[in-house]
């Protein structure tokens, strides 16, 4: 390229007068260090010198161009990949020429590439080598971006009206597919401690209609700004490695992936030196990103130090991560449509705000007295997930943004925990109770709890002394209340524990003045697996008198393994045990009656124990009675009707004496 440069003044002569068509290079800085040979030609171009597809010499009067095609090699632009040389310049000015021409760019093996500024990268290729992102004078981003920049939407003639959560017609009328931008200044949720997150989400389109439903309501037009983008053709970017040289310290990312159909095979981003690091991939505004088996390491800046950031799109999906040595593994915000396949994810998952998330198998690897999940927003699936460490809540609602809305399920989790005294599968993140309200926040949003919980095949495995499968603390502003919980076939293991060890699989603090909308019903079924002597299927307590279509329905079903269930006649409207075990009921308000409660235990065996003697307004129905018992209800204040009893004692004598009806 030297020699290309100092063409003499007759060779620029021959080449103008066409005695020769062009240029052999056969290397870049010596013969052989390009792919192959390649001929420059006369041109007329007005692209300037880049280094590499246009070369003007040195004497001028004339420029040299050679029309890459479909692919071309870094090494074509001068680059060497010592790991020692700044190639920045080089770098932009290929990627430059790679962007124009749509073309797939290739970065050779053993190459390492030290570069100082940001660069965009539009379309695929291979990275066989690494780049090395080294201090400058700012932030150092490898930039996947679109090739367009959106359009501003006129939305003066939109019906407002249809903009609503669940619609796929807003009223707009747009030609082909596109995806839109809603960016709205209404508040969706208040954060406390750093500010309200507004509404914002990333919409498909298809012939002036959503093909995906949105996510907000929206009331005003004129706080809404609606951009659309006009689809680009899918790019797929393999092995891109990057690490973090020296002091390097971007204020936010290190990899931004901002354009659609974007997927990445193999992306590793690494930072093993001594500064913090913060997000290390961020995705942003866009659709249809598929990320498979990334490595990530290294990103544990305070406050935001995440291994991948998901902003603002629609259809995020991450297989097979490994993103260990960070603050949280992955985070979210205003984004829809998130799927997470296997992996593991240190520290944690902490989600800002995202509807329709999933993942299947995730391991969670958590610090001491963290949470595996922290969630903020809508209908969240999570399949088999498992969590390791020391983590005191598997699955916490957020604190400074409580909003936990539709359906969430948990289906076969696995919390190994240690070294914490009192753990939760479930609870807000600061879990709290009746007897401290005034010490959370005072919340200018309502805070929101989910239509249905379900949480299926638990198992706990622990040192703890208190464990709980579901906590309910409660809130000291208005919130929209549970709808309804479902536990299923808990398992608990605890190392080591002790006569005071308890397990409780629904804890509920019910709040009459504050709760609105709904009747929560809990359902306990199946059996639970434990070497816990202290169990309780539900303890339902209240922090004050509650009204009579504001109690909670209570549903047992076939529930074995569980010794108490503990409730008063304040806080439940119904009670239906329906086979399984139970040794004592205990009151939690001995002042309270259960004049108005419907309280049914049906196919249930009773091994003895303490059976509240003020219940009243009860049935047994082919209930087995036997062991011993210290209380029990007289018997004319609740109905017993065909049940059996073995060899027992501490009934009323008119039980105990009696071998016919209510007894067989």
């Amino acid at each position: 390229m030297a020699e290309m440069r100092n063409l003499s003044l007759g060779e620029i002569a021959d080449l103008q007068n066409d005695v020769y068509k062009g240029v052999y290079l056969l290397g870049y800085y010596t013969e052989g260090d390009t792919p192959d040979p390649v001929i420059y030609y006369k041109s007329s171009t007005n692209a300037p010198d880049d280094g590499g597809s246009v070369v003007i010499p040195s004497a001028g009067g004339i420029k040299l161009e050679h029309r890459f095609k479909d692919e071309i090699d870094i090494r074509y632009f001068g680059v060497i990949g010592d790991g020692m040389t700044n190639e920045t310049n080089p770098v932009k000015s290929y990627f430059e020429y790679v962007n124009l021409n749509n073309l797939f760019w290739v970065i050779p093996g053993r190459f390492k590439i030290l570069i100082n500024e940001s660069f965009d990268i539009k379309t695929s290729g291979r990275c066989d080598g690494k780049f090395l992102l080294q201090k400058g004078n700012d932030d150092v981003t490898i930039n996947i971006v679109r090739s367009h920049t959106g359009e501003n939407v006129d939305i003066s003639n939109w019906d407002i009206n249809k903009a609503v959560r669940g619609s796929l017609d807003v009223g707009f009328v747009n030609d082909g597919i596109a995806n839109l931008l809603f960016d709205s200044n209404e508040i969706l949720i208040e954060r406390i401690g750093a500010g309200p997150y507004y509404k914002k989400e990333f919409v498909r389109t298809n012939e002036g209609k959503l093909t995906t439903p949105l996510v907000c309501s929206y009331t005003d037009k004129t706080q809404l700004t609606v951009t659309k983008f006009h689809i680009e053709e899918p790019i797929i970017i393999d092995n891109l490695i990057i690490e973090v040289q020296g002091s390097l310290v971007n204020g936010s990312k290190y990899l931004l992936i901002k354009r659609d159909n974007v997927t990445l095979n193999n992306p590793k981003i690494i930072n093993e030196t001594n500064n913090t690091g913060s997000v290390a991939m961020e995705i942003d505004k866009c659709a249809d990103v598929i990320i498979n088996s990334p490595f990530i390491k290294g990103f544990t800046n305070a406050g935001n130090g995440y291994g991948i950031a998901n902003y603002e799109s629609i259809g995020v999906t991450i297989n097979e991560g490994n993103v260990i040595d960070c603050r949280h593994g992955y985070t979210g915000r205003n984004s829809v449509d998130v799927t997470i396949n296997r992996g593991v994810w240190e520290d944690g998952i902490d989600d800002h705000w995202t509807d329709r998330f999933t993942a299947n198998h995730p391991i969670i690897k958590t610090d001491l007295g963290g949470a595996g999940f922290q969630f903020a927003g809508n209908d969240i699936t999570l399949n088999s997930p498992i969590v390791n460490g020391a983590a005191r809540i598997f699955f916490g609602i957020r604190m400074d943004t409580p909003s936990l809305g539709g359906i969430i399920n948990i289906h076969n989790p696995v919390f190994n925990s240690s070294e914490i005294d009192d753990v939760y599968l479930f609870a807000y993140t600061t879990p709290g109770g009746k007897e401290n309200p005034s010490e959370l926040p005072n919340y200018t949003n309502k805070p929101t709890l989910p239509k249905s919980l379900n949480i299926i095949n638990p198992v706990i495995n622990t040192r703890a002394k208190e464990i709980y499968c579901f906590y309910l603390g409660v809130f000291s502003h208005s919130y929209t209340n549970l709808e309804r919980l479902k536990i299923t076939d808990p398992v608990v293991n605890v190392v080591d524990p002790s006569p005071t060890t308890a397990y409780i699989s629904a804890l509920f603090i019910k709040d009459s003045i504050y709760q609105e909308v709904y009747q929560t019903e809990i359902e306990i079924t199946g059996r639970l697996m434990t070497n816990v002597a202290n169990t309780l299927s539900a303890y339902i307590t209240s922090r004050y008198k509650d009204e009579y279509n504001g109690r909670i329905d209570l549903v047992l079903n076939n529930s074995f393994g569980y010794k108490t269930v503990r409730f008063s006649g304040d806080n439940v409207k119904n009670v239906i045990m329906h086979g399984g075990e139970i040794n004592n009921f205990d009151i939690d308000d001995p002042n309270s009656s259960f004049d108005t409660c419907n309280i049914q235990f049906k196919d249930v065996e009773f091994n003895g124990g303490a059976i509240y003697p003020g219940l009243s307004h009860a049935l047994f129905q082919n209930c087995i009675f036997k062991g011993d018992y210290t209380v029990f209800p007289p018997a004319n204040q609740v109905s017993l009707v065909n049940n059996l009893k073995y060899n027992i004692s501490g009934l009323p004598a008119n039980i105990v004496n009696n071998i016919v009806a209510p007894f067989q």
